[in-house]
């Protein structure tokens, strides 16, 4: 067992897979706490965060207010963070549950240190049909190491607690953020009767169900004949979606946009009515936030977490993704009077200015890590 560094010697270590050389929902919400810890770090006058991360090394940035070492070799990295976890740490901090047998090395050489667990969605639901967020047999075992787990979603914490058996207790919620608009949209530019979907089209994204989407617009296409679906995406269900709108006849009201770029993506969103992604493998649903943020009301899934932001009947609606009737019913209600369209889409910009910008985020970060610094953690049942 190692000695405890004094308090003047200690501040928060942080380790992560790739952030920077990667783009991704994972990667954003790494950045996010980086960002919101250098931040913290210059406010309260704190000695700065080490944060080590897995494979980056080429793709630091130079941020005031923590120091960032990126490496590529595995052992190394473990070395370094293990090291750093023993001699300097007040709180240990992992982004992954990959990183779990670092925490467990850090938990028997410091058996009092805090240590918080980051997770998201598919990472820790042990869908056998996802290879990367299947359990290890060892993994529930290792999960004792960790003091407290910071997840986005109640859902994602639950299903955690039931496949991990670890005691829900030691969940804590730390939803995700976005950021704000750079520039207000045009909204004058809106376009009648038109849907939009942002989403992956990988052959493990089935369950987003755009195919749903497209066979709502087939069934509103005599009721709205000027009716519109664009899908942002791309991916290898492209060619089969596209054969689906060419099947029911809808091929020149459903457009496959592609992976566009930044203003493009802003463009799609200044001309839709609505937003339509009945996922039902959302960890938390990100992209919601981003449809409010520019005015648009939401259509979520019943199933994964998407409904514990989305207010059914206020700000969205929740749907059940295989009710194609009900889906086509709540599209048909916005893009037949885009007014409530809009007035549900304001319910929803306001909602993520309270709850979902840096500051929400901020002072729930702030709180877990004061929480589990003055030893207020969960133990195991």
């Amino acid at each position: 067992m190692a000695a405890s560094p004094t308090n003047a010697e200690t501040r928060i270590v942080v380790c992560a897979l790739e952030t920077y050389s990667k783009i991704g929902g994972l990667q954003n919400f790494n950045r996010r706490i980086i960002a919101n810890l250098a931040q913290r770090t210059l406010d309260r006058k704190e000695r700065p965060p080490q944060v080590f991360l897995l494979r980056d090394q080429n793709a630091i940035p130079e941020i005031a207010g923590i120091e960032i070492a990126g490496m590529g070799h595995r052992l190394r990295f473990m070395f370094q963070a293990l090291r750093a976890g023993v001699t300097q740490a007040n709180l240990f901090v992992i982004g992954h549950r990959n990183l779990l047998p670092l925490a467990a090395l850090v938990r028997c050489l410091r058996p009092n240190l805090p240590i918080l667990l980051f997770v998201h969605g598919e990472d820790v639901w042990n869908d056998p049909r996802q290879e990367a967020g299947r359990r290890r047999w060892y993994e529930p075992w290792l999960l004792r190491a960790v003091s407290q787990i910071a997840s986005v979603s109640a859902f994602t914490a639950e299903t955690m607690a039931r496949e991990f058996n670890v005691p829900l207790s030691k969940f804590i919620l730390l939803p995700n953020a976005v950021d704000p608009l750079k520039s207000t949209l045009e909204l004058a530019k809106r376009e009648p009767a038109t849907i939009l979907t942002v989403t992956r089209l990988s052959l493990n994204d089935r369950e987003k169900h755009v195919d749903k989407v497209i066979r709502a617009v087939a069934k509103l296409k005599h009721s709205l004949p000027h009716i519109k679906c664009e899908i942002v995406g791309d991916g290898a269900l492209r060619p089969e979606l596209e054969a689906l709108a060419t099947e029911l006849g809808v091929a020149d009201a459903v457009k496959f946009l592609g992976r566009i770029s930044d203003a493009e993506l802003d463009a799609a969103y200044a001309r839709a009515t609505v937003f339509a992604m009945p996922s039902s493998k959302e960890g938390f649903g990100i992209v919601y936030l981003e449809a409010w943020l520019r005015g648009l009301p939401v259509i979520c899934s019943k199933h994964g977490a998407s409904k514990e932001i989305v207010s059914d009947g206020v700000d969205g609606f929740v749907v059940e993704p295989s009710d194609i009737s009900m889906l086509a019913d709540r599209l048909h209600l916005w893009l037949s009077q885009p007014e409530i369209a809009r007035d549900m889409g304001e319910r929803g910009r306001r909602k993520v200015e309270a709850n979902f910008l840096g500051p929400a985020f901020r002072a729930n970060l702030d709180r877990i890590i004061d929480g589990l610094r003055a030893g207020k953690r969960p133990r195991d049942n």
